[in-house]
């Protein structure tokens, strides 16, 4: 496996930027108010802007405006935060496929019980296989790459797992 996957790398290696900018304005949208006041705050001086202007744009400017400045350490939460946002927003499909195949009760692609098993990486390179007429190996690898990020940081196992699916989809 190559470096981890942080949200940073997610957006950058695995998005277009046309992604980016759509996965980054889902933030503004979805993300909490602390999260979004500590990005407006960073934006803000970062960009040597006002608050208010950042407050006043639409949320598709202050996506352009937090792709812009993606290398900042200060802005991963925000990052995690908005890949999080996309996917329960644009891809639920996928995630319930990927959760059908797992064997993982969910509603819609949102896992509505505690007690489930990881997949393992062999799960899900199986997954992988079995949804490659539905969806695209880059879609794929996105997902896979921000689940082993989100579910990895409680359960090690999640990211071992779906991190290897990330690297076997690159063909």
């Amino acid at each position: 496996m190559n470096e981890p996957w942080n949200a940073r790398r997610i957006l950058t290696d695995l998005a277009t930027p046309e992604l980016r900018t759509t996965i980054l304005t889902e933030f503004w949208k979805a993300g909490d108010a602390q999260a979004k006041a500590l990005a407006t705050a960073h934006l803000a001086k970062s960009m040597r802007f006002r608050t208010e202007t950042i407050k006043k744009a639409t949320p598709g400017k202050k996506g352009e405006w937090l792709a812009s400045r993606i290398a900042a350490p200060e802005l991963e939460q925000a990052l995690e935060i908005a890949l999080m946002a996309y996917h329960t927003k644009h891809a639920r499909e996928l995630m319930g496929a990927f959760l059908d195949e797992w064997k993982i009760p969910h509603e819609d692609g949102s896992i509505e019980v505690d007690d489930y098993e990881a997949p393992t990486a062999e799960m899900v390179i199986a997954a992988i296989e079995a949804l490659r007429s539905r969806f695209t190996i880059d879609a794929m690898r996105l997902y896979l790459a921000s689940a082993g990020l989100i579910m990895g940081a409680g359960e090690a196992k999640w990211r071992d797992a779906t991190w290897a699916g990330v690297d076997a989809a690159q063909a």
